[in-house]
């Protein structure tokens, strides 16, 4: 709509594009792992139980061919369990001989072309070298995201760009954690376990950030309970409530269905991607979920700046004698308190701009209804009626139309008010209309808000379904193949 919109919203798209950085950055972090490993080769510690209170010594070891693999050294552990620490050497295939006096045993082994030992088909791999860069990765996603929150706070754009970093954030910073605990702890030492423990590492944020969740779905529950006593019986007051069954219903289903999968699923590979797929949608979820909470929260506390030409006051129904029900005056109020605040500051009185059509059950258009509440409760003020929408979409893009029309080619400053558990939605909607606009936050009671939320998350993912779909499945995509190629040789 206006070049001022089409300003911020380059800005944001370079924000999008600092994903771009991690392309390099993964590719760098795999370079080095690789160039390492091949460089220096790979140790790895193999503990054999069956021969405790055995003396294991070189002498005990025979490698055929003997370039494929070298001993490093021999140790007993406190369990007196021996153990042997091999170097990866020439790419081969071979098998190794551990002899004593009473007992013994061989095993098959390889070294691949990329440096990878591997033990009756399984890898053995220096799997510090990877996890290091996985932190690395991680660590700079989280800072990415992080980067993004605040340059997108500062655009004030809020919306499910700013949500999906949120979450991000959330996640990455999360998952850098959890890698480098795995690293310290070196509880994974095998190459194949290090890739079962990534899928590990999601379920695990799942299960970490359950308990928010379930923090807020109790909160909503209970505020439901006030919400059906003083509001009635109707369906839409138990979203709460349906919303916390569907939450547990499908968490500990999911965990149900994780644990027992590999019931189904026979293939060891198959079954890991299948994890993985599963693990990485349960995870995108609750990141998701979580981003459009706090960023709501962000939204409705977010206060616009002074001047705004043109205010525009989303409408949501009329009493039967046409006057603006509660919640319609409380947004309308709100636009008011703004006008003041900017005149106070000095600066010329905004043109109102009140959006909403007329329903099958209402006496007029809420539009008109709201320039008639403006004009008691202002002196002289500019109105402009948009009075045919009947969405929160067609609010914003018809309000944007009159808007366009009035400025007359100017570049106008924009806000709309709309009540608090509406901003976030308010924004997704006015940013697809073309409007740089910033929303004004009128109150609600406490116990009304954690349901109606509810319905504006559904709304938000209903008018973001397509890139929130896409997304999902690249991050299916991506993980599975990460997954596939720590698993496979």
């Amino acid at each position: 709509m206006s070049k001022r919109f089409e300003k911020t919203k380059a800005e944001a798209a370079r924000v999008g594009l600092r994903f771009l950085v991690l392309v390099p950055l993964i590719i760098a972090c795999a370079l080095i792992s690789r160039a390492h490993i091949r460089a220096v080769g790979v140790t790895y510690d193999l503990a054999f139980p069956e021969y405790a209170d055995h003396e294991m010594t070189e002498q005990n070891i025979q490698i055929e061919p003997s370039g494929m693999a070298t001993v490093e050294k021999t140790w007993v552990d406190d369990e007196g369990i021996p153990h042997i620490m091999f170097r990866a050497g020439e790419p081969g295939k071979g098998m190794v001989l551990v002899g004593f006096e009473d007992t013994g045993g061989m095993f098959e082994l390889q070294t691949s072309d990329s440096g990878v030992l591997i033990v009756n088909g399984f890898d053995m791999m220096g799997w510090e070298y990877i996890c290091v860069s996985l932190i690395l990765i991680a660590g700079a996603s989280g800072v990415l995201c992080l980067s993004a929150v605040l340059s997108l706070r500062r655009l004030s754009w809020y919306g499910y760009e700013l949500a999906a970093y949120v979450g991000g954030a959330l996640f990455f910073c999360l998952l850098a954690i959890q890698f480098a605990a795995l690293f310290l702890s070196g509880a994974f030492p095998t190459f194949s376990e290090f890739g079962q423990a990534a899928v590990a590492i999601m379920s695990s944020f799942v299960e970490v950030m359950a308990i928010p969740v379930a923090l807020i779905a109790v909160f909503v529950s209970l505020s439901n309970v006030v919400l059906l006593r003083r509001e009635g019986r109707a369906f839409t007051n138990l979203l709460g409530v349906i919303a916390t069954i569907v939450f547990a219903v499908a968490f500990f289903g999911m965990r149900g269905f994780h644990q027992h999968m590999w019931e189904f699923i026979t293939d060891p590979v198959i079954f890991v991607l299948a994890d993985s797929a599963l693990a990485a949608v349960l995870a995108y979820g609750v990141a998701l979920f979580l981003g459009v909470c706090i960023t709501a929260l962000l939204a409705a506390l977010h206060t616009p700046s002074f001047p705004r030409d043109y205010l525009v006051i989303l409408g949501c129904g009329l009493r039967a004698d046409g006057t603006p029900t509660p919640l319609l005056a409380g947004r309308a109020d709100a636009a008011l308190g703004f006008a003041e605040r900017q005149a106070a500051s000095g600066h010329a009185a905004p043109t109102f701009v009140p959006s909403g059509g007329q329903g099958s059950d209402e006496a007029c258009s809420e539009a008109a209804s709201m320039a008639r509440y403006i004009a008691e409760h202002a002196d002289a003020p500019r109105v402009l009626q948009e009075d045919k929408s009947t969405t929160t979409r067609e609010n914003m893009a018809f309000s944007a139309k009159v808007i366009e029309a009035d400025a007359a080619g100017a570049d106008p400053t924009i806000a709309f008010s709309t009540t608090n558990y509406h901003v976030l939605r308010g924004y997704v909607f006015a940013h697809m209309a073309g409007m740089d606009a910033e929303g004004i936050a009128a109150p609600t009671k406490l116990y009304f808000w954690p349901n109606a939320f509810l319905r504006e998350f559904v709304g938000m993912l209903a008018a973001r379904a397509v890139p929130i779909v896409l997304n999902c499945l690249a991050i299916v995509a991506l993980y599975g193949v990460l997954e596939y190629l720590l698993i496979t040789r």
